[in-house]
């Protein structure tokens, strides 16, 4: 079926009458149906008495079809209550529109399409790090509840009495990572600007976790697109959220180079880990996923170092070469 939608300069009878047209029936179904230019002189044809057009006062309809790509996507009509005859000229400027409505539609869908697909792979992203946060924090509550059982079973309810704070506490730190992960998630750049986000971030961060962080910025580059700050902004606090549950660090410095080449470093003096052992068990760790994976979507290179007792350090790289266009 053919569809009407958008009209300008008919009467609603009309457009209730062929708001929706089989193809193949009426002028207009027809010419849709063969894919043909079509300029009809209503007061030649035989059948001129039957078609709500004409008893709309309409004595010239043309038809010219949207097209993008070899493919038809629909057809426009040009209505006149005066007799017309196209030239070649505007036959063919009409034909051209046809076409360029054709590629603005064609557009329209590949834009929807990407947001489609950024909203996937975003929900993606989110329902690894709820996993990574609720798996290990069940994994642990799981253990509690059991070493709980056995003592209330054998009457040790001075073991039980000592089970129940880290009981409760697990579920404290499970809540905390859910309401992180979903505040992170909703997270938006401060009226476009990332430096003021990650302010924003980092005074959130060292107000709720008591750990000293400073934030050094250097930036003189030009812009870049919103997509390519909120990953940015995901990564800070993705890092700073990794810290939180697992450094021990009591001083985190941030700092932010942007000239020709963008540059982002996030080093904490924490426990730090054995790097070759975190490689080794990649696929356990969510979160460091989730920050390659939103590097991997900005063209920007991510490194992780560390050595045990030392600290660690993330490094966010995104050559001038990447950088779009604001």
């Amino acid at each position: 079926n053919l569809h009407m939608v958008a009209h300008a300069g008919i009467s609603e009878h009309l457009v209730d009458s062929e708001h929706c047209l089989k193809m193949g029936e009426c002028l207009c179904g027809a010419a849709a149906a063969h894919k043909l230019t079509v300029v009809h002189d209503l007061r030649q044809m035989d059948e001129t008495n039957t078609m709500q057009c004409h008893r709309e006062g309409f004595v010239t309809v043309s038809v010219f079809h949207i097209h993008a790509h070899e493919q038809h996507l629909g057809f426009f009509n040009l209505h006149f209550r005066q007799p017309k005859i196209f030239d070649r000229r505007e036959v063919a400027l009409l034909e051209t529109l046809g076409q360029l409505l054709g590629i603005a539609i064609e557009n329209m869908r590949l834009a929807n399409r990407e947001r489609e697909m950024a909203v996937s792979e975003e929900r993606n992203l989110v329902a690894q790090g709820l996993h990574d946060s609720i798996a290990q924090g069940l994994t642990f509550l799981n253990l509690q509840v059991q070493m709980l059982d056995d003592s209330l079973q054998n009457g040790n309810l001075d073991e039980a009495a000592e089970i129940v704070p880290a009981l409760q506490a697990g579920v404290q730190e499970s809540y905390d990572d859910v309401r992180e992960l979903l505040v992170n998630f909703r997270s938006r750049l401060a009226e476009g600007d990332l430096i003021a986000s990650l302010e924003n971030t980092v005074a959130k961060f060292e107000r709720q976790t008591g750990i000293a962080t400073e934030f050094i910025a250097d930036a003189d580059g030009a812009p870049f697109p919103r997509e390519q700050q909120l990953q940015v902004l995901f990564i800070v606090q993705e890092a700073l959220s990794n810290i939180r549950k697992h450094a021990m660090a009591t001083k985190v410095e941030i700092r932010l180079t942007d000239r020709h080449h963008f540059a982002l470093t996030i080093h904490d003096n924490g426990v730090g880990f054995d790097a070759a052992i975190l490689r080794s068990q990649s696929e356990r760790h969510v979160g460091l996923n989730i920050m390659h994976e939103r590097a991997q979507r900005i063209h920007a290179s991510l490194a992780v170092t560390s050595e045990t007792g030392n600290g660690a350090t993330v490094t966010l790289n995104l050559p001038y070469e990447q950088r779009l266009a604001a």
